[in-house]
């Protein structure tokens, strides 16, 4: 059972996390593209990133908010479980999250490999935009299951978000309008993707990539 006296979290509680997150966003991606994270490990992993972004944000004497997955074994998270908004498909029991999180990394190496092969076949027998189209619909479909784990006790958005530009960096693809400090209009069309219609969100990632 979740002791009745954890505190429960939001980063934006904290009174200067206005000032502190984008300017840890903007430290995590310079690492990305200057070529210092390993996108497989990275994406499968992110609790490192999620520590180096959030860790000046727990609250008081409960610093390993950031940077663990909730069912971990600390004592305030061990029990920990979500509901995010109307949808009861998102936010996996606290006891089953490492497990999902392990699925979801099993996925994740498959799809590099599968993503590398095509990257790998000339554009004559292959052509380009369907390859991108092809890891912008790895990258939605991680994205949302991550999503539905929801790991963390807060700041799913962001690693989320981080995933996709890790996935997408891998094969050089740099979007120009996806933010990683602000949550895009996306909600929608996540709720959208997981009733089966996944275009949508496909679209606006495609979209993201070139900027409209």
């Amino acid at each position: 059972m979740h002791p009745h006296d954890c505190p429960g979290w939001d980063y934006e509680h904290h009174p200067r996390h206005d000032s502190i997150l984008p300017s840890l966003c903007e430290a995590l991606l310079l690492s990305l593209k200057n070529g210092h994270v390993e996108h497989l490990s990275a994406c499968s992993d992110t609790r490192f990133s999620h520590g180096c972004l959030f860790g000046r944000l727990t609250p008081d004497n409960y610093p390993y908010f950031a940077g663990h997955y909730r069912g971990e074994d600390f004592r305030c998270l061990k029990y920990y479980d979500v509901r995010v908004g109307m949808d009861p498909r998102v936010g996996v029991y606290a006891a089953g999250v490492i497990r999902a999180a392990n699925f979801l990394s099993e996925a994740l190496e498959t799809g590099f490999k599968v993503l590398e092969e095509a990257w790998a076949k000339p554009d004559t027998h292959l052509p380009r935009h369907q390859k991108i189209f092809y890891t912008v619909a790895f990258s939605t479909r991680i994205l949302v299951e991550f999503l539905r784990i929801h790991p963390y006790a807060n700041g799913n958005g962001h690693m989320g978000r981080f995933i996709i530009f890790m996935i997408l960096a891998k094969f050089n693809l740099w979007p120009k309008k996806w933010p990683l400090d602000e949550s895009p209009p996306y909600h929608q069309l996540i709720s959208d993707y997981r009733d089966g219609k996944p275009d949508a969100l496909e679209q606006f990632i495609l979209r993201c990539l070139i900027g409209k």
